[in-house]
């Protein structure tokens, strides 16, 4: 009788522990979608939906996400960037999951399709991390899925001086997954960025009256 394969355990993590300095200091995450729903209020729906059970924001200053229902951690080491998130995040769950799945703050219209579509891809392929990627090669390194065992790589590139989050998932031989839907994949990075994203879900809330 064959022995039933042991199911892959997947936590999640919002990355925002940004500074928004190019949003005058608006915390990307708190900026609301609708209905009074924040980007991050958003964020963990689709993670729930994605059958993701134990989820957390990983934020330098959890002032912004006070009334948030999800737990709050803060960064390991300030000051380090997207790196420092996905630390912390891995250290938090060592011994409780076998993989994390991350997603920035800043990326509102993700939804559970395109991150089922990593969890799917990361289970087949047993790749130490998948990451998406859309249209043109353009990469999206800290929407990605990261086996735990790499918490030890992430910490000792901290320590090495290394920031860029996409050299290390060279280093790991990273599996990126690519997408045809850009738009799914947005980054607010700016406030020319929100207002025209703000624009465009007004139009579209608009076109279905």
């Amino acid at each position: 009788m064959k022995s039933k394969s042991k199911k892959c355990v997947i936590a999640g993590a919002i990355l925002a522990g940004g500074n928004a300095r190019r949003l005058d200091g608006v915390a990307k995450g708190a900026i609301e979608v609708g209905d009074g729903v924040s980007i991050i209020g958003k964020l963990v729906k689709e993670l729930i939906e994605s059958d993701i059970g134990d989820i957390v924001i990983i934020a330098n200053n959890s002032e912004p996400y006070r009334n948030c229902s999800t737990k709050i951690i803060l960064d390991i080491r300030a000051g380090i960037g997207p790196m420092g998130g996905i630390e912390a995040g891995l250290v938090h769950f060592a011994g409780k999951s076998d993989a994390v799945m991350f997603v920035p703050c800043d990326m509102p219209n993700i939804t559970a399709k395109e991150l089922l579509v990593l969890k799917e891809v990361f289970i087949e392929t047993k790749a130490p991390v998948v990451f998406a990627e859309t249209t043109g090669f353009f990469l999206h390194p800290l929407c990605a899925v990261v086996h735990n065992v790499l918490r030890e790589v992430i910490s000792s590139a901290i320590d090495n001086g290394q920031r860029k989050i996409r050299d290390v998932w060279k280093e790991v031989k990273a599996v990126s997954v690519p997408f045809g839907n850009e738009t799914a994949f947005l980054n607010i990075n700016s406030l020319e960025d929100m207002n025209r994203w703000l624009r465009s879900t007004k139009n579209k809330k608009a076109d279905m009256c």
